[in-house]
């Protein structure tokens, strides 16, 4: 079952149309947040509870949640699921065949037991991923025109008009952390590197900005999801240009998204 232990939301009523949905999907339980398309914040919540054992209990459950929060889950200009996954590949088109799947995640040494996937036009690839299948699909069932993708994938479509320099975009999570890098108007590199201490993530950083010729001090390095003191404290000797990063910029009609560390869900709101 599923309950809401944070929610803020405004009173101000928008017709879906208007509305995009975005909801990023953990292990116990997920968050989303309902915008407009001219970026102004509607709702931000997390859910909490245990996936339940069958897609027709996890459909269940996220009926009755969204039911009891007056949301209907229909009608969005756009609605996706980000799955934050720890085993991920990516595949250019010309290599990419449907029967080999599980040979491309063999060769990076992972045996996941559920295999998705989501394509990037732009990258010309596919990129796929472990997750939880039946919950995925029961939210694909919920939500007609649902994208599912992993963080990846939602990395990957940094607007870069807005950071045309050298960068490296960071998503922190327990023990592990997603990096994405860019330069000259193109996306390089995507991986997830575990890490044992903070000292050890920025050192992995630095090697990937070594493998790619971004030590230059015009690279910036952008930091997100569970970030705190120690990690930009960490960062802050080894890269010149270091700052958080908190998605899109948006309007709030509601004062109290002006509490809310929104770079701690930037890929909700990116």
């Amino acid at each position: 079952m599923y309950h809401c232990n944070t929610l803020i939301t405004t009173d101000k009523e928008f017709a879906s149309r208007e509305k995009r949905i975005s909801i990023c999907l953990g292990a116990n339980g997920f968050s989303f947040t309902e915008t407009t398309t001219g970026n102004l914040l509607l709702t931000f919540g997390i859910v909490e509870g245990t996936h339940g054992s069958t897609m027709t209990d996890v459909m269940a459950d996220i009926k009755a949640l969204f039911a009891s929060l007056h949301i209907n889950p229909l009608g969005y200009a756009s609605s996706e699921l980000i799955v934050l996954s720890d085993e991920n590949v990516w595949v250019p088109d010309e290599l990419y065949t449907l029967t080999a799947v599980r040979q491309y995640f063999h060769l990076t040494g992972a045996e996941p037991l559920s295999i998705m996937n989501c394509h990037s036009a732009p990258l010309a690839s596919t990129m796929l991923f472990s997750a939880n299948e039946h919950v995925t699909t029961a939210f694909k069932v919920i939500m007609p025109g649902l994208k599912v993708m992993n963080q990846h994938l939602k990395m990957s479509q940094l607007d870069r008009q807005k950071h045309p320099k050298p960068l490296l975009l960071t998503h922190w999570r327990e023990g592990r952390v997603d990096v994405a890098a860019f330069s000259a108007e193109r996306y390089l590199y995507g991986n997830t590197l575990s890490f044992a201490n903070t000292d050890e993530a920025v050192f992995r950083i630095v090697d990937v900005m070594k493998s790619h010729q971004l030590e230059t001090p015009d690279t910036e390095v952008l930091l997100c999801g569970n970030v705190d003191r120690d990690i930009y404290a960490a960062a802050r000797p080894y890269f010149p240009k270091v700052s958080l990063f908190s998605g899109t910029p948006m309007q709030f009609l509601n004062p109290q998204f002006e509490q809310l560390h929104t770079y701690r869900h930037a890929l909700l709101l990116m």
